[in-house]
């Protein structure tokens, strides 16, 4: 990034990571300090951006000839909730196998206890509660 006096929210937009309405929000709260003038254009200091945003980091970095990304996401704080949500996955998973399993085996069960009860009596009819 070269060095600027004050930053446009396209400049800023470009350089931070932040969207432009975000960043027009910020500026409105008085989240970040910035200069509008009379046709209503913002010019916001970088130090200022730099207090609350990180500058952006996906350019491509050129090494030997070969080209790669700069994967700065990875180290981000949503990375580290998609492992988290990844593990909690494969433990529901696991979970619901072993649920499925115990259902399996107590269907079994519920079956071969049926079939050791006596059958019905056919001959009799079966007497009712109510007495009409």
């Amino acid at each position: 990034m070269k060095k600027v006096d004050k930053l446009s929210i396209r400049e800023a937009v470009k350089h931070f990571d932040v969207s432009r309405p975000t960043l027009q929000k910020a500026l409105k709260s008085g989240k970040i300090s910035g200069v509008q003038d009379g046709q209503g254009t913002w010019t916001i200091d970088p130090s200022e951006m730099a207090r609350v945003y990180q500058p952006r980091q996906d350019e491509v970095v050129k090494d030997g000839g070969q080209e790669h990304e700069n994967l700065s996401a990875k180290n981000t704080p949503l990375h580290g909730q998609v492992e988290v949500l990844k593990e909690r996955l494969a433990d529901a998973e696991k979970r619901v196998a072993i649920a499925e399993a115990l259902a399996e085996e107590r269907g079994k069960h519920i079956e071969d206890l049926r079939r050791m009860l006596p059958a019905p009596e056919a001959g009799q009819p079966r007497r009712r509660w109510w007495p009409w």
